[in-house]
C-alpha cells in the first residue's frame, strides 16, 4: 500500500513538471512569433556637417607677466588681484597716465647713476685740462721753432767764416751743438703734440662711455616703477611687498611679480589630436561647451593653429589651436582656466542621404543571406565585414548593405544602399544588436497607439459599467 502511495505521488510530481515545461515552451514559440518593437525613421535628405571634438582651455588672448629687469626689494604693489589698470593715454585730454604696478628699491641704482654722472664730469674736466696742455706745447714749438731757425742761420754765417779763418773750429763746434739741440727739442715737442691730440681722441671716447654709464644707470633706474602695458585687469600676484626680485637668466625665467590680462577677448586653447589636424582651417566656426556654464554655447571662429606638435600629459601628440570667442554678453562670464570641449565645423555636405549613426551597423559578409550578399554592389567579399542598416519592409526587419561617408556626432552620410523615402530601423540599440534578416518587427508608434486605444476602450467601458451599476437594485 505504501509502494502505491510512493509511485502515485512521483506519477503526480513528474506530471506537474512537464506540464510547467509544456508551459514554458509554449510561452518562449509565442515570444518567438511575437514581433519585435522597434524605432522606424523615413530617409530623407538633409545637412551634414563633420565636426573635430577637442578637449581645451579658457584663456585670454593677450596675457602678459610682468618681471623686474633688475635686483631690488619691493616696496609698494598698488594694485590686488582683480583691480582694472591701464596703459595710459598721452592723447587724451588731460593725458592719462599710465597706472604704477610695482616700486622697486631705487637707492642702489641712484648711487651707481651718481656715480656715473661724477665719473663724467671729472672726464669733461681731464679733456679740458688736455686742451690747455696741448696749446702750451704749440707754444713752446714755435718758440723752438724761431729758435731753431736763428740758430740756422747763425751756422750758415759761422761755416763761410770757418772756411777763412775768421772763427776758430771751437767756436764753429759750439754754435752747431746749439743748433742740432734746438732742432732736437723741436722735433720732441712736435711728438709730445702729437701724443697729447691722440690722448685728447682718447678722453673723448671715455667721456662717451661715461654717458653710456650715465644712460645705463638711468635706465636701471627707471625699471624701479613698472607700469601696465595693456588695459586688463591683474589676474595674478605673485609677491608681497619686502620680497627681493630677481632679474631673469638663460637657466632662470627670474621673478614673475604678476600678470596682467585683457579680459576684453577670450579664446579657447584647444588640443587637436594630429588624426583630425589636416581637416582644420583658420576662419572655421567652432561651438564652445563650457564646463561651468552647461546651458550656454559660445560661438567662435579658429584664428590660429600651431605648425608644430607637443605632447599631453599623456605622451600623445597634439597641436596647439586657438578658437577666439565672439563678442557676447556670457563671454564675460568666463575665467581664465575654466576646461571647455570645442566642436570645429570643418565640412558641410548638404543634400545627402543621412541616417542616425547607431543604425549604421556591421555584420560579417559570410552572415549574409546569399541572394544579398551576390547582388548587392556595397558588399566587398574580400572583407570579413560589412556596413549595413535594417530596413523596414512589409513588417519585416531587411538587413541592406550600405555605402558610408562623413559623420558628426549624432548621423552618418550614406552615399550608396538606400534612396530617399525608404523607411530603417534606428533603435533600440540591443534589439537592434541582435536583428536579424526577414524578423517581424512592429513600428513602436503603432505599438503604443494600439495601447493608448485599449486604455481609452476599457475606460469607456468603465464608464458605461459606471452608469449601468445604479439600476441594478430597481431592476432586481
Amino acid at each position: 500500500m505504501k509502494k502505491r502511495r510512493k509511485w502515485i505521488i512521483r506519477i503526480i510530481v513528474a506530471v506537474v513538471i512537464l506540464l510547467v515545461i509544456w508551459g514554458i515552451v509554449k510561452k518562449t514559440r509565442k515570444g518567438k512569433d511575437q514581433p519585435q518593437t522597434v524605432r522606424i525613421e523615413q530617409v530623407n535628405r538633409g545637412e551634414l556637417t563633420e565636426l573635430v571634438s577637442a578637449p581645451g582651455e579658457i584663456e585670454p588672448k593677450t596675457t602678459v607677466e610682468i618681471s623686474a629687469k633688475v635686483s631690488a626689494r619691493i616696496m609698494a604693489l598698488p594694485y590686488d588681484e582683480g583691480d582694472e589698470v591701464t596703459c595710459g593715454d598721452p592723447n587724451a585730454n588731460p593725458p592719462k597716465p599710465a597706472s604704477l604696478l610695482v616700486k622697486l628699491d631705487a637707492k642702489n641704482l641712484e648711487s651707481q647713476l651718481r656715480l656715473a654722472q661724477a665719473g663724467r664730469d671729472a672726464q669733461a674736466a681731464q679733456i679740458e685740462v688736455e686742451k690747455a696742455r696741448i696749446e702750451s706745447n704749440k707754444a713752446t714749438m714755435e718758440g723752438l721753432a724761431a729758435s731753431l731757425q736763428q740758430a740756422e742761420k747763425e751756422l750758415e754765417r759761422k761755416k763761410g767764416l770757418i772756411g777763412t779763418g775768421d772763427i776758430s773750429p771751437a767756436d764753429y763746434d759750439q754754435i752747431k751743438y746749439r743748433t742740432d739741440e734746438l732742432r732736437a727739442q723741436y722735433e720732441s715737442s712736435k711728438h709730445n703734440l702729437k701724443a697729447a691730440e691722440r690722448n685728447l681722441v682718447v678722453m673723448h671716447h671715455n667721456l662717451s662711455a661715461a654717458e653710456a654709464r650715465i644712460e645705463e644707470a638711468e635706465d636701471g633706474l627707471s625699471y624701479t616703477t613698472i607700469v601696465s602695458p595693456i588695459d586688463g585687469v591683474v589676474t595674478r600676484l605673485n609677491a608681497e611687498v619686502g620680497e627681493m626680485v630677481m632679474t631673469g637668466t638663460m637657466n632662470n625665467p627670474g621673478t614673475v611679480i604678476m600678470e596682467v590680462s585683457d579680459l576684453s577677448q577670450m579664446l579657447v586653447v584647444a588640443q587637436v589630436d594630429e588624426a583630425d589636424i589636416g581637416g582644420l582651417e583658420v576662419g572655421q566656426e567652432a561651438t564652445v561647451i563650457v564646463q561651468a556654464f552647461p546651458d550656454i554655447k559660445f560661438k567662435g571662429i579658429v584664428d590660429e593653429i600651431a605648425l608644430k606638435h607637443r605632447y599631453s600629459d599623456n605622451r600623445t601628440k597634439y597641436y596647439r589651436t586657438e578658437i577666439l570667442l565672439y563678442d557676447d554678453p556670457n563671454v564675460a562670464k568666463l575665467y581664465s582656466g575654466l576646461t571647455a570641449d570645442v566642436d570645429i565645423e570643418t565640412r558641410k555636405h548638404t543634400g545627402v542621404i543621412k541616417v542616425p549613426s547607431q543604425a549604421v551597423l556591421a555584420r560579417g559578409v559570410d552572415e549574409l543571406p546569399l541572394e544579398i550578399r551576390e547582388d548587392s554592389n556595397n558588399v566587398d567579399k574580400n572583407k570579413t565585414f560589412t556596413a549595413v542598416v535594417y530596413r523596414y519592409n512589409d513588417g519585416k526587419a531587411v538587413v541592406t548593405p550600405v555605402k558610408t561617408g562623413p559623420s558628426d556626432l549624432t548621423h552618418t552620410i550614406i552615399t550608396s544602399g538606400l534612396e530617399e523615402g525608404n523607411k530603417v530601423i534606428v533603435g533600440p540599440y540591443k534589439v537592434l544588436d541582435g536583428l536579424k534578416h526577414d524578423q517581424k518587427v512592429r513600428d513602436e508608434r503603432e505599438v503604443e497607439a494600439e495601447k493608448k486605444a485599449k486604455e481609452n476602450k476599457g475606460e469607456k467601458k468603465k464608464e458605461t459599467s459606471d452608469i449601468n451599476e445604479p439600476n441594478k437594485p430597481a431592476d432586481e
